[in-house]
């Protein structure tokens, strides 16, 4: 196994892992959290672990742990939410628009919103998908195919 250098690790991924995760969580500020939170958590693997195989394992590695922590953010805060159409987030984040695109997309199922939000919104590869989801290439296929019927129909029934 190789290590890599941490130096530049920070400027690589930082960019990332924000869009990631305010993909997912619609907030600016949870996000700026989430990505010290991958940070710390990165310093404390390579501490632990002799170091990543590849710099695609260590990519995949970063795309995980943001997406958990994202999921753990949601499942802590779901009490405590802002809803979506609330006049901060449409003021400060996203316009009417975006607000129904992520309205559509949220009412995907969790495995196919997944690979949704990774080909569309952050833009990688199906292999990338498929190393980092632990799923075939042939499974994300399926799934983003699915994905986007659902989305096209409810898109088209108006979100219901």
């Amino acid at each position: 196994m190789r290590r890599f250098k941490s130096n530049n690790i920070f400027d690589k991924y930082t960019d990332m892992i924000y869009h990631i995760a305010l993909g997912r969580l619609r907030n600016e500020e949870d996000a700026k959290d989430i990505v010290q939170e991958v940070f710390l958590y990165y310093i404390k693997h390579t501490q632990k672990v002799i170091g990543f195989n590849s710099e695609e394992h260590e990519k995949a590695w970063i795309i995980r742990v943001t997406t958990n922590l994202c999921y753990n953010h949601l499942k802590s805060a779901s009490n405590s939410e802002i809803p979506l159409n609330s006049d901060i987030v449409q003021n400060q984040i996203f316009n009417e628009d975006e607000i129904n695109i992520f309205e559509s997309i949220k009412k995907l199922t969790d495995k196919y919103r997944k690979v949704f939000e990774l080909f569309y919104i952050s833009g990688f590869k199906i292999p990338e998908i498929s190393r980092t989801l632990n799923i075939s290439e042939s499974a994300v296929k399926t799934r983003l195919k699915r994905a986007r019927d659902t989305y096209r129909r409810l898109v088209s029934d108006g979100g219901e």
